[in-house]
């Protein structure tokens, strides 16, 4: 639908709106309309139509109508898209500045419920929605703005439930998931919504705020304005956070306690300075600092030199980020080499030097490794070993026929570890699905999610549309 073509070609006549049109009032519509050399109606009277404007919420009389003149041959459009149609003349620099000096809420509401504004120029209207002092679920406009928020921005990385949208957690979600600063931007001029929680975390964020300072996307100028709380939880989470620098990471490592020191042995931007700072703390401290950390040659220098006990030093082995180091890592002791065994960083030559050493030793976590060659695969399935069946059940470089032959098993606790396997095939997926203890599980593999998302794209409620 062309209505640009439309209104250019029958200049005089008239535009029907039928349906709630709840962005625009009919003042606005009207004098619009009238710049464009049209007519506006809300109701049909027999006169001359040019274009019929629908929306999903029309009356009984008014879809008989619709009908009636789409029979006709009258061209029709979406509400939305005529919204589009008309925001393309909206000059967002005006809109504005009209809203800062008139303080004219109803219309600044009005227009965050438009869709068809750029995220720009939406974030740009949002920062000066007044929230009255109450919360963003507190009353009904609070409401309404937080959903059409949501909706903007919600764009969840796994099962899409559209009832989502009216749901308080995602609120967080947005603020943990969002790549853009401008977002967040935005979510710090909200109230601070707090978060439910069952059970008391300590370790958990509890409101927006805290969930934005682990938000790597953050801006400087938001990180600066994080810190200027001076509160020791936000602190605690922005210690974690890759995109403080040195001189914020310093900042706060001055009053830091247990936990922010924790959450700074998580920061993937820490300092080598930092690094042996921490290096020297308590023990659970150092765990962290050695499982979490990216270890340079350097930093095993460091870490050799501080001569930890076998026990600590073995947290190296659960370190993902040792690509650098993993030679020197191994045989070290037998503890760090178990659980070498199990890191995705040894690459099947590596995992069958540490076989050839300690053969049967090792066949549990070795049979949990990814990188594991499928020679070995099926020789240790060939052993029967119930946990080492149950660690090939989720690998997912398990062979397709081995797999298959679990799943036919049928056995509960096998289908626990098969279904988050996303080498599993999909009829046995869904065959899990019908399991409420497995499908929760299943909310984390991708083959069974892109088969649920693929089936939701293309439904529509009215075929007109």
């Amino acid at each position: 639908m062309n209505i640009e073509k439309v209104i250019a070609n029958n200049q005089g006549s008239t535009v029907l709106f039928l349906g709630r049109i709840a962005n625009f009032t009919e003042e606005e519509l009207s004098n619009f309309l009238e710049a464009q050399g049209m007519k506006y109606a809300n109701k049909y009277t027999g006169q001359e139509v040019a274009l019929t404007v629908l929306s999903t919420m029309m009356t009984p009389l008014e879809d008989d109508i619709s009908y009636t003149l789409y029979d006709a041959k009258i061209p029709e459009a979406r509400l939305e898209e005529f919204e589009a149609y008309y925001t393309k003349y909206i000059k967002p620099n005006t809109l504005m500045m009209s809203l800062k000096l008139s303080n004219d809420q109803e219309r600044l509401k009005r227009q965050l419920k438009n869709e068809s504004f750029s995220d720009e120029v939406y974030l740009k209207l949002f920062k000066i929605y007044d929230w009255g002092g109450d919360g963003v679920y507190d009353n009904d406009d609070n409401r309404d703005m937080t959903i059409a928020f949501v909706k903007r921005f919600y764009h969840p990385d796994g099962f899409r439930d559209p009832a989502m949208v009216y749901s308080p957690i995602t609120l967080s979600s947005i603020a943990r998931d969002t790549n853009s600063s401008e977002v967040i931007k935005a979510m710090l001029s909200m109230p601070n919504h707090e978060i439910k929680q069952s059970r008391k975390e300590d370790m958990r964020p509890k409101n927006i705020r805290e969930i934005v300072a682990l938000n790597e996307h953050i801006s400087p100028e938001d990180i600066r304005y994080l810190l200027s709380f001076n509160n020791e939880r936000i602190n605690t989470f922005l210690a974690s956070n890759s995109a403080i620098t040195l001189k914020e990471q310093e900042h706060i490592l001055v009053s830091a306690n247990r936990d922010t020191k924790l959450m700074l042995t998580q920061n993937s931007s820490l300092d080598d300075k930092i690094f042996r700072e921490l290096l020297l703390g308590d023990e659970d401290i150092v765990k962290s600092l050695l499982t979490f950390q990216k270890i340079t040659k350097e930093r095993l220098e460091a870490i050799f030199e501080a001569k930890l006990s076998e026990e600590v030093l073995a947290h190296l082995g659960e370190n993902h980020f040792i690509e650098e180091v993993v030679e020197h890592l191994m045989f070290i002791n037998k503890t760090l080499d178990y659980k070498l065994a199990s890191n995705i960083q040894l690459k099947s030559e590596l995992l069958e030097k540490l076989y050839k050493k300690y053969a049967n030793e090792l066949i549990v976590p070795l049979s949990s490794n990814p990188n594991l060659s499928e020679e070995y695969i099926r020789e240790f399935y060939n052993l029967n070993d119930k946990e080492v069946i149950l660690n090939l059940a989720s690998n997912p470089t398990t062979p397709k026929e081995i797999l298959k032959e679990l799943c036919e098993r049928d056995e509960h606790e096998l289908n626990r570890a098969l279904a988050v396997n996303l080498s599993v095939e999909l009829f046995y997926l869904e065959v899990f699905a019908l399991d409420s203890e497995l499908i929760q599980l299943m909310t984390k593999n991708k083959t069974y999610l892109a088969s649920i998302n693929s089936a939701q794209v293309g439904m529509r409620s009215d075929d007109r549309y």
